[in-house]
């Protein structure tokens, strides 16, 4: 086998529970995380030399595995909004009232611009305090307590 390939082979084994998690948490649907799982090994095996010399690989498969399901977000936003303006078929199902509640956070996120939509993710489903969330976004702590308070002012106004 060649090098690079068992050294991503490797990095799959080691890390790829960590990915399916993160992309878990943040799309709540087993089929599309794996998905991303999938899209990230590929490329990785496609073009092993994007792989990290100089940060830590668990934080760079997180911010990629982030920025993968923040795409799929911001897609589904625009196949939802190209099927409004074309008028759904009669054949659309409705969700299962057991994924309506996942399906409107997802839809609720995917709305928001990216800045809101991954302090939101951060700081509601990753549980990340204000510091932790202003290190990762490099800003001040109080300007991610103003993005933490518009996402809420922006639920509230949809939900309330």
């Amino acid at each position: 086998m060649e090098p690079a390939v068992a050294s991503v082979e490797s990095i799959y084994r080691s890390h790829g529970p960590v990915v399916l998690r993160r992309a878990r948490r943040i799309l709540g649907n087993e089929e599309e995380s794996r998905e991303v799982l999938q899209e990230i090994f590929t490329a990785l095996l496609d073009d092993p030399a994007q792989l990290p010399k100089d940060v830590p690989l668990v934080g760079w498969l997180y911010g990629v595995t982030t920025h993968k399901c923040w795409n799929r977000l911001r897609d589904q936003r625009t196949r939802t909004r190209l099927l409004d303006e074309r008028g759904r078929s009669e054949d659309d199902e409705a969700p299962p009232a057991s994924e309506g509640t996942k399906l409107a956070v997802r839809q609720f996120l995917a709305d928001l611009p990216e800045e809101l939509m991954k302090v939101a993710v951060f700081h509601f489903i990753d549980e990340m305090t204000h510091d932790e969330i202003a290190v990762v976004l490099q800003c001040s702590r109080r300007r991610v307590g103003y993005l933490v308070e518009e996402v809420r002012a922006e639920a509230k106004k949809r939900y309330a």
